[in-house]
C-alpha cells in the first residue's frame, strides 16, 4: 500500500512554477512550496492511517491530484476526513510556525501562508477540497448527476464573482490577486475534466 507512480507534473505546472521562481524576488516562493507539501502530506497521512493507498501525486496547474487507489477504498466519512486533512494539515502548520518561529518574520510569513492556502483549499469549488467535499456530501443525499450539477453551479458562480469582485478592486487601484485566483477558478470549469471526476 505505497504511492504506486511517483510525483508526475504536467507541462502547465511547470511553466507556472518557472513563472513563479522567475518573479519570486522576495524569497516567499520556498516557503509556499512547504506549506502546498504539508497540505499534501495531510491528504496522504490521512489516506495511509485509514489503510487507503494513492497511485501517486499529479502536479497541475490546478494544483495537486492524489487519486486514491480504488483496491483499498475508503468509506465515505474516511474520504472527507482524508479531503479536509490537507487544510487541517495547514492549519497545524500555521500553528507551529507562529509558536516556533518566536515573532520572527519567516514564522509569521509561514502562517500567512499556510492559512491562505488552507481556507482558499476549503471554498465550495471544484477542483478545491472545498468543492471535492461538498461533492461528497451532497452525493450522500442526491443522484450524483445533479450533485456533480449542483457543485458545478456553486463552483461557477463563486469563481465569477471572485472575478467580478477582483476586477472591481483593480479597477479601484487595488491588486490583482482576486481577479487572478477568480479567474483561474473559472478556467478550472473548463479544463475538460468534469465534477465528480
Amino acid at each position: 500500500m505505497e504511492v504506486k507512480k511517483g510525483i508526475t507534473c504536467d507541462p502547465g505546472f511547470l511553466i507556472l512554477a518557472s513563472e513563479l521562481v522567475l518573479l519570486d524576488g522576495e524569497g516567499v516562493l520556498p516557503w509556499a512550496t512547504l506549506a502546498a507539501a504539508v497540505h499534501e502530506l495531510g491528504h496522504y497521512a490521512a489516506v495511509r492511517l485509514q489503510g487507503g493507498s494513492v497511485r501517486g501525486l499529479r502536479l497541475t496547474i490546478s494544483g495537486g491530484e492524489m487519486p486514491l487507489d480504488q483496491r483499498h477504498p475508503l468509506t465515505y466519512a474516511g474520504e472527507l476526513i482524508a479531503i479536509l486533512a490537507g487544510p487541517a494539515a495547514n492549519l497545524l502548520l500555521a500553528l507551529a510556525a507562529l509558536r516556533l518561529g518566536s515573532g520572527r518574520e519567516e514564522g509569521w510569513l509561514l502562517a500567512g501562508l499556510s492559512l491562505c492556502l488552507g481556507w482558499f483549499n476549503l471554498l465550495p469549488v471544484w477542483p478545491l477540497d472545498g468543492g471535492r467535499a461538498l461533492m461528497l456530501i451532497l452525493t450522500g443525499f442526491l443522484p450524483h448527476d445533479t450533485a456533480a450539477a449542483g457543485v458545478r453551479v456553486c463552483s461557477l458562480a463563486l469563481g465569477f464573482g471572485l472575478l467580478t469582485g477582483g476586477l472591481s478592486l483593480l479597477v479601484r487601484g487595488g491588486g490583482a490577486t482576486l481577479a487572478l485566483m477568480g479567474g483561474w477558478l473559472l478556467a478550472c470549469q473548463f479544463r475538460g475534466r468534469k465534477v465528480g471526476k
